[in-house]
């Protein structure tokens, strides 16, 4: 295997190459056992949470699919126990977490999350020292906003984004700071570029927090577990509180923990179309694959079990096993994903990402077809019954309804 440029040349050539997704493992400084966060304190050796289990779970994967790529999908060490117990060897969690990968030869890159750098003693800009590690596609950038091809050669591969989505915002409003808008600006002048190379690789695109437009679709495999977490601990109105049969009724349960900032990236994802999918993380909750406008919308799964995995246990337990999502391009381009468990391979999570007929194109059927209508459908539909509920009496049987005539003639 040898480093070409912008190429890395792995892989073998007229097989399908093989990349892994590891997203949320929350490492934490070795040796730590307890975790504060908001009103709780975790110990961790008696709630059964293990530091270990992301290691181990990532060299069985590796065992079991023979990687030839490694993505980690951000939010892969949490930032707030090293600055909580004040440690600095964020580094070296890392590099003890990718061992596996860097002994079996598997070439690997990382995109930040939310967390990597919450509350910690170094900065998001320190993170970019990942990229010095062995066996990292992305050594020498300088921005984590960048592009890469890997393949057996520059004509047989796939084309990697990588971008960094965003960190906590201080405006809990718009929960996060979403995309630069440099990156977007970037992705369209590289996709102009490519479109004049006349480039047939197939795009990938990773990173940690969903778009905007991971809501409310209808997921073509996996499970969108996110709205039962968060019901369980009470972030969600009263009304889906009590109601939450209607909420899934009308499918607003299928929500995302994305930025409420609208960079525009999906947009020139779907316009570019060069972007055949997307890989996400960060809803520990949801590992469902959807598509929209053009472009399959992904979810990895966790591998580790760590306090912040399940939220300090108040969103209840994940509704599937540790796992990672499998990426597999063929030698004609063609795509398919799955999630692996240390079982193999999850029953009916295989999806061929395959080209889908877009929506139509008229404006009659845009207008239809678009979340806001369905916004306003939902709203008005969750309107009439309340009004029905509120406005007219409850079934009453004959018996109530005589008893009542009587009390209002003045016979009773």
């Amino acid at each position: 295997r040898k480093k070409e440029g912008k190429h890395v040349t792995c892989g073998t050539a007229g097989k399908p190459l093989r990349i892994i997704q590891i997203t949320d493992t929350h490492l934490f400084p070795e040796g730590v056992t307890s975790f504060k966060n908001e009103d709780t304190t975790v110990d961790m050796k008696k709630s059964g949470y293990s530091n270990k289990t992301a290691k181990e779970y990532l060299a069985l994967l590796i065992k079991q699919v023979r990687p030839d790529v490694a993505i980690l999908t951000g939010d892969i060490i949490d930032g707030r126990p090293f600055g909580e117990h004040k440690r600095t060897d964020w580094l070296r969690t890392i590099e003890e977490f990718i061992d596996p990968l860097v002994d079996a030869g598997i070439y690997w890159s990382f995109t930040p999350g939310n967390h990597d750098d919450d509350g910690a003693p170094y900065s998001r800009k320190d993170l970019l020292d990942i990229y010095s590690l062995p066996y990292c596609l992305s050594k020498g950038a300088n921005t984590f906003d960048h592009t890469i091809t890997v393949g057996p050669s520059e004509k047989e591969g796939v084309r990697l984004w990588l971008f960094d989505s965003g960190e906590n915002s201080p405006d809990k409003n718009i929960r996060y700071t979403s995309f630069s808008l440099a990156s977007v600006a970037a992705h369209k002048l590289i996709s102009k570029k490519l479109r004049e190379r006349k480039e047939k690789l197939p795009g990938l695109a990773f990173f940690h927090i969903p778009l905007p437009q991971y809501m409310y679709n209808h997921p073509i495999s996996g499970t969108l577990g996110l709205f039962d977490a968060a019901r369980n601990k009470g972030q969600v109105p009263r009304f889906a509180r009590y109601f939450p049969w209607l909420v899934k009724l009308f499918g607003a349960d299928r929500v995302a923990g994305s930025s409420m900032l609208d960079s525009g990236l999906f947009e020139s994802f779907s316009r570019e179309g060069n972007v055949k999918a997307t890989f996400c993380g960060h809803d520990h909750y949801n590992d469902a694959v959807m598509w929209r406008d053009g472009v399959y919308l992904c979810y990895g799964r966790v591998c580790s079990y760590t306090p912040p995995i399940d939220w300090e246990g108040k969103g209840g337990p994940l509704p599937f096993e540790f796992g990672a999502r499998i990426v597999e391009v063929r030698p004609d381009a063609s795509v398919a994903t799955w999630v692996q468990s240390k079982d193999g391979i999850e029953p009916k999570s295989y999806v061929p990402l395959e080209h889908r007929d877009r929506a139509p194109a008229g404006l009659c059927a845009r207008i239809l077809c678009s979340n806001v209508t369905l916004k306003v459908v939902n709203f008005i539909a969750i309107l009439v019954i309340l009004v029905y509920v509120l406005m007219f009496p409850q079934y009453r049987s004959a018996e109530e309804l005589e008893e009542e005539a009587k009390i209002e003639a003045g016979l009773l």
